[in-house]
């Protein structure tokens, strides 16, 4: 169970409106927000007021944000896109009935909009009993929490090396993606392609990927 100080509870309804307004909707985001989402609560606020941890360089403030949906699933983009901005960083837990998941995106300052993010990469954990959902408050200032709430989300997709920071995981995460794309991507070619000489070709380059990822792991393991 997710259980943080009682200082930190703010437990504030939001109406769905302030978020249209807020986000400047387009009216299929806001069609979206109709259909997926039944209400959503600002249940926490995690700042060196609420909690006896000092600011980031990055990370001034983390919002937890409870979303009640209308179905067990929701278009990503909607949460990228309030996660985009809202000038905070922010953990989503989504509930339908007596299921939780929780998301949480790597995120930063936007180089052209002041105040705004750039979101860069969502993580989320498997649909559980929301009694089950679990997150640790764990670092000696914010920017740490925020970096351990992604390490507990992502739940061994981001592997932070030793004297590697969370971006750095966050484009190795990003790097091993593209790569199974490209092993899967290649599976399928060969499995349609009628031409001899062109499959020996495409299983070479499948080898040549697979041999790439595993000792990508492989690096991992021994760090």
């Amino acid at each position: 169970m997710i259980d943080f100080p009682k200082n930190t509870l703010f437990n504030k309804k939001i109406p769905k409106q302030k978020f249209y307004d807020k986000l400047g909707a387009t009216n299929k985001l806001e069609q979206q927000f109709v259909k997926e989402i039944d209400s959503i609560v600002w249940k926490n606020k995690l700042s060196p007021e609420t909690i006896n941890i000092s600011v980031g360089i990055n990370v001034m403030e983390i919002e937890i944000f409870e979303v009640f949906l209308k179905e067990q699933a929701i278009s990503k983009n909607i949460l990228e896109v309030i996660d985009r901005e809202i000038p905070y960083h922010l953990v989503f837990i989504l509930r339908y009935k007596d299921l939780g998941q929780i998301w949480i995106s790597y995120k930063e300052g936007s180089k052209s909009r002041v105040g705004k993010f750039k979101v860069d990469s969502l993580y989320k954990t498997e649909w559980l009993k929301y009694d089950d959902l679990t997150l640790t408050l764990n670092g000696l200032n914010l920017d740490k929490v925020y970096e351990n709430f992604m390490l507990q989300v992502a739940d061994g997709k981001l592997q932070l090396e030793q004297g590697a920071d969370i971006k750095d995981a966050v484009t190795k995460s990003k790097e091993q993606d593209k790569l199974w794309a490209y092993v899967n991507s290649l599976e399928t070619k060969i499995k349609n392609e009628k031409q001899y000489n062109q499959q020996v070709k495409l299983m070479a380059e499948l080898r040549k990927a697979k041999s790439q990822l595993e000792n990508e792991n492989k690096m991992t393991e021994v760090m």
